[in-house]
């Protein structure tokens, strides 16, 4: 009897413990989520604060030259760097909501990779351009290297990579005060490494392993820097979609490096643009486009892009008004918005397709929602392309020209006594420079780069000529680029520094 008691008080004791050892469980996981709730808040206010700062800086700019822009008047000086000013805000903009995109895209697994044919030396260098320019502006100095044996063309998606070295180099500039941001790219064992170091804050230890996460802010960060802590995980993202690795070293007070590395494939060269220089007009007869889109504004920036280069426009506010016209009228081709109330604009093209007389008409969607989504259900409705919002000029003419197979009219850069770059020359004119001019020095034709790209025609007259006297050697490479066009100057040079 007793020892029967004995047990039972056992296995009561062992239930209690097991009890309480389930009571401090379930007490660890309530306290684990309590704080991962007000890490997640804190993290959520962080986010909203930054992209408040975020987005109404440069909506300060843009209103706030718009407004005086609008008033107009002889007191208003230098307009085109004001207009210039409301381009780059509203590409800023532009840049945090498909930051915002691919945080959806990257946490729902739908971020699209588009490998394409891409001349590796000539996308550096556009980039270099632009670092080469903010360095001046920010006071520091900006070095780039790039390996000779590097491929001349690889298969890669342009967009992406851009995405990682923006967000590497930018958030170098963002953390250096003084000294130096350096980019260095090189190949090995068919793997593209990209180097990022910069000479700023630092990273403390603590932060490192946080660094990759969204909204993360680390304990270097103030409320002067920019950015809303997206940047470094989508690139993060990023390259681990396309099989690549990221690392970082960074000492605090020191500065940090930052070092990619994708897999390489090769690629044969991609053709030419096939435009170079400014749109004027087409050949041939005059092409009528009927724009739909329930937003007046939207309808009128179309517009204005078409009816400057000649084409016929009508417009329409509904899906039901633009059929009306399409059936009554004749029309080359058709841009419409996707999400309009009533007909939308699928329904409109479903519409149109399923009328044989109208089997001819080129239909274009144009939407602001960019999700692989809507692009699919654009093209299942029948259109024939996808022409995003905030409309560029350039793909709404790129589209229109393989639509309705349209030869342009262009206009060259115009010669004047302050411009001596307007001689015709073919193509292959980066490949004729003289070797003399292989032979300077890459800082200085990185300098001769950044002026073309810049478009400062006067400035980079006078550096040739001042090459041209310092040494006698180059009179012959300085003579050549200022007989040529800009745009071959900038390829020229871009090929130098290619073969470097």
């Amino acid at each position: 009897m007793v020892d029967q008691r004995t047990r039972e008080l056992r296995q009561s004791e062992q239930h209690l413990r097991e009890h309480y050892r389930e009571l401090r469980q379930s007490q660890e996981r309530l306290r684990e989520a309590k704080d991962n709730a007000e890490a997640a808040n804190r993290a959520k206010t962080a986010f909203l604060t930054n992209m408040s700062h975020e987005v109404r800086t440069p909506l300060n700019s843009i209103l706030g030259y718009a407004q005086l822009l609008l008033r107009g008047g002889n007191n208003i000086k230098d307009p085109d760097s004001k207009l210039q000013s409301i381009i780059d805000s509203g590409a800023h903009l532009l840049g945090m909501m498909n930051e915002l995109l691919d945080l959806a895209r990257v946490e729902s697994g739908k971020l699209a990779i588009n490998s394409e044919p891409l001349d590796l030396p000539s996308f550096l260098q556009s980039l270099v351009a632009e670092f080469e320019i903010r360095a001046r502006q920010s006071g520091l100095r900006f070095d780039f290297s790039i390996d000779p044996s590097i491929p001349q063309c690889i298969e890669a998606d342009p967009l992406r990579l851009r995405q990682i070295i923006y967000n590497l180099v930018g958030n170098a500039f963002k953390f250096t005060s003084a000294g130096t941001v350096s980019l260095k790219v090189a190949t090995s064992d068919s793997r593209l490494r990209l180097e990022v170091s910069d000479t700023g804050r630092g990273i403390a230890e603590a932060d490192l392993p946080y660094l990759f996460k969204p909204f993360y802010q680390g304990s270097n960060h103030d409320q002067s820097t920019e950015g809303v802590g997206l940047g470094l995980y989508i690139a993060d993202k990023i390259v681990k979609l396309l099989g690549g690795e990221i690392h970082v070293n960074s000492v605090l007070g020191k500065g940090s490096k930052f070092s990619v590395e994708l897999p390489v494939k090769l690629a044969p060269l991609p053709a030419a643009p096939s435009v170079d220089g400014r749109i004027i007009g087409y050949e041939g007869a005059s092409r009528s486009i009927l724009v739909v889109d329930d937003d007046r504004s939207n309808r009128d920036v179309i517009k204005q892009f078409l009816v400057e280069v000649g084409f016929a426009v009508e417009e329409a506010d509904s899906g039901n008004a633009a059929l009306g016209l399409i059936r009554s009228r004749h029309f080359d081709g058709v841009i419409s918005d996707i999400r309009m109330t009533g007909k939308d604009g699928n329904a409109l093209c479903r519409d149109v397709r399923s009328d044989e007389k109208l089997a001819k008409v080129a239909m274009i969607a144009s939407s602001a929602s960019v999700y692989d989504g809507d692009r699919r259900d654009a093209e299942s409705a029948g259109f024939d392309d996808f022409l995003p919002k905030p409309v560029k000029e350039r793909d709404l003419f790129r589209i229109l020209e393989q639509h309705l197979r349209l030869q342009w009219i262009v206009k060259r850069e115009p010669r004047d006594d302050s411009d001596a770059m307007g001689a015709a020359q073919t193509a292959d004119s980066a490949q004729r420079l003289p070797v003399n001019g292989r032979s300077l020095p890459v800082e200085k034709l990185r300098e001769l780069l950044t002026l073309a790209g810049e478009g400062n025609v006067v400035a980079l007259r006078d550096k040739l000529r001042e090459l041209s006297e310092k040494n006698s050697d180059c009179t012959g490479f300085a003579k050549q680029l200022v007989e040529l066009r800009l745009p071959i100057v900038s390829n020229s040079l871009k090929y130098s520094l290619s073969r470097r």
